[in-house]
């Protein structure tokens, strides 16, 4: 892929990390940035993690190793764009 691929890949995951978030969490994250916290700033709890997760593998037409998971993919928008980039890679 080049660069340019890429960054529109990474660039449609981030929206949809910002789509699912707002279903998850029952309202829209008007403020996200990809330095935003998903735990600290965003109020994600574990339950509602894994709801994230499987609401982005349907969007994404993705599927995520479980096995690979770290709670470091989820500091923050863009580690959890990141993991899926590199997933989506794989």
């Amino acid at each position: 892929m080049s660069d340019r691929t890429d960054t529109a890949e990474r660039g449609r995951i981030v929206v949809a990390i910002a789509s699912a978030l707002g279903e998850v969490l029952g309202h829209e994250v008007t403020s996200m940035t990809e330095d935003s916290k998903l735990f600290d700033e965003l109020g994600l709890d574990s339950s509602s993690a894994f709801e994230l997760l499987m609401r982005l593998e349907e969007s994404l037409d993705v599927e995520f190793d479980t096995d690979t998971l770290e709670m470091g993919h989820f500091a923050s928008v863009g580690t959890l764009a990141d993991f899926i980039t590199a997933e989506n890679a794989d």
